[in-house]
């Protein structure tokens, strides 16, 4: 994700949620009365963003406890804002009569994650992770992939940044979800696929086809 490019234009963010192009490349925001736009994420961005959806994916899911979403948009507090992972437990995913999602999400986050591009504002990322505790979000995550550090906010406390050797805990949201730090930035490593070994010709019958 690079930098955000500011939108010059003021509306209240009722009139915001009515622009047909809100959801279309580059993403918009609406923050405390400023509209910015999202362009696309990089490759490191990405593959974390992958890689730990399927991480918590498969701890929450056979928990039936909720699942994540890539860049879902949600709107509380007077913003509307895009964070790059969101966790949703069950009952705060809503749902129309016949069962299917629904998808304005007004409400903060249950996990907010942010992963930081080259071009971004570290700052910037604190402010959103903060926003969203302040306003109910029970577990922030904010990932440097450049630095390779974790910092962690949750209600009540300071942003704790995890040693190197720590474990990412998903309390309370996901309580016994456990990810180390060393594991997650292993996921930037690209796999090496092994040579394939020419099969070996059968040695020839010296003696030749006997007739």
């Amino acid at each position: 994700m690079a930098r955000p490019v500011r939108v010059a234009k003021t509306m209240t963010l009722e009139e915001f949620l009515r622009l047909p192009e809100i959801d279309e490349h580059p993403y918009l925001e609406y923050l405390d009365g400023r509209i910015e736009a999202k362009v696309s994420p990089q490759k490191k961005h990405g593959r974390l963003e992958k890689r730990l959806m399927t991480h918590i994916d498969a701890y929450a899911e056979p928990r039936q406890l909720g699942e994540t979403f890539p860049e879902l948009r949600c709107t509380f507090a007077g913003r509307s804002m895009i964070p790059d992972v969101v966790f949703l437990l069950d009952e705060h995913i809503e749902t129309d009569e016949p069962g299917e999602v629904l998808d304005p999400t007004l409400r903060p986050p249950d996990i907010h994650v942010e992963i930081v591009s080259p071009d971004q504002s570290v700052p910037k990322c604190r402010e959103r992770l903060a926003f969203s505790r302040a306003h109910g979000c029970p577990l922030g995550c904010l990932i440097d992939p450049i630095r390779k550090t974790v910092h962690v906010y949750r209600p009540g406390r300071r942003s704790q940044r995890l040693p190197a050797d720590a474990v990412l805990e998903g309390d309370p949201v996901l309580p016994g979800y456990r990810l180390p730090v060393a594991e997650l930035f292993e996921w930037l490593k690209v796999r090496k696929s092994k040579p394939v070994a020419s099969p070996r010709s059968k040695p020839s019958d010296p003696g030749g086809p006997s007739r």
